[in-house]
């Protein structure tokens, strides 16, 4: 295995430089707060963190084949992600009605270790941010989660699946929301043999 420091210094580099040097990655939390409280949402009451391996990770995967999947990778040490992840809970809560599902992979671990104080740290960090979908803190070494999903190793990063778990769309850096919505909306269509919605007529 590679020598895990710079990558981790590869991460928390890029991550500054998404922010723009706004704030220290805590502060983010603090942002994602804020911005869940702005949007009116109840934090859940509990949220469940689950350590995983490689392994888990392609089943938990795997298990929601059969609808369209936003696989969303982040950490509470980036900044880009504690601001996206409001806007990701509450997206995750309208398409609830849809057949569409989001999953969560935190590597927290590659910066604060495996122990329960990066648990606590990651659950808070949902609660605030109102994410209420399931979210998994990865344990693996870096290379085979690199190499397995072809990340490009800076974060904020997102894959949307379609319902047969193909690859279909990717997303570097903090997503623009609207952008998430068209593109789960299209593939929450074809998943339902639903055809696309009609193009309004030219202006004469």
């Amino acid at each position: 295995m590679r020598d895990a420091r710079p990558l981790i210094l590869l991460l928390a580099t890029a991550t500054l430089l998404q922010g723009c040097g706004r704030a220290a990655p805590g502060n983010g939390a603090g942002r994602a707060a804020q911005g869940a409280g702005a949007q009116g949402a109840a934090a859940p009451a509990a949220v469940t963190v689950e350590f995983a391996d490689l392994d888990r990770v392609r089943a938990a995967l795997a298990a929601l084949k059969g609808r369209p999947v936003f696989l969303n990778f982040w950490a509470t040490w980036c900044g880009p992600c504690m601001e996206e992840l409001p806007d990701l809970a509450a997206l995750a809560r309208e398409a609830g009605g849809s057949n569409a599902a989001f999953l969560g992979i935190s590597l927290d671990t590659w910066v604060t270790g495996e122990g329960p104080e990066t648990g606590d740290k990651v659950r808070k960090a949902l609660a605030a941010a109102g994410v209420s979908y399931p979210n998994l803190v990865y344990t693996g070494d870096q290379d085979p989660l690199l190499e397995g999903f072809r990340l490009p190793g800076s974060i904020p990063y997102s894959i949307l699946y379609d319902s047969e778990g193909r690859d279909v769309k990717r997303f570097d850096e903090q997503v623009e929301i609207e952008a998430v919505r068209r593109a789960i909306a299209a593939e929450t269509r074809k998943a339902a043999g639903a055809p696309p919605p009609a193009e309004p007529a030219a202006s004469r």
